[in-house]
């Protein structure tokens, strides 16, 4: 029986992005208008909204795929592969502030990291993992 390939993609530029960056810049103009707000004080909370901004202009995506044999991601530039074979371990974990990491341990003892804006929320990655026949742990709240 065929296994079914998972794909997860998230961009930047959905509504939720957009609401943030929008209620950012929002807060940038109440602070200049509203408050008076020195010019030096308002450049520095733009410097934090700056990024935000970046990936929404560029619309950057992350996206995640597990066919039959290989686990391919990418974020922005940075993209990866490993075929299932080369995998010892996936090791999964939610921090504290209830965000995904995961890790490959590979069987030559190398680790391979996943950026976590690649990977999906829940258990989704586990039960992908665990069809393919990959050993993988969860631990919770994880430092």
């Amino acid at each position: 029986m065929a296994i079914e390939p998972l794909s997860f993609e998230r961009r930047a530029r959905r509504p939720t992005g957009l609401a943030m960056v929008g209620v950012a810049l929002a807060a940038l103009l109440g602070l200049i208008f509203a408050l008076d707000a020195h010019p030096v004080i308002v450049a520095l909370f733009a410097l934090l909204v700056a990024p935000a901004l970046w990936d929404v202009i560029r619309d950057s995506h992350a996206s995640i795929h597990l066919d039959e044999t290989t686990f391919r991601w990418q974020s922005g530039a940075r993209k990866g592969a490993v075929p299932f074979e080369e995998i010892d371990e996936a090791v999964l974990s939610t921090t504290l502030d209830f965000s995904q990491r995961a890790s490959l341990r590979l069987k030559d003892g190398r680790r391979q990291r996943i950026p976590p804006e690649c990977l999906p929320g829940g258990r989704v990655l586990d039960v992908a993992l665990t069809k393919r026949g990959v050993a993988n742990r969860r631990s919770l709240f994880s430092f």
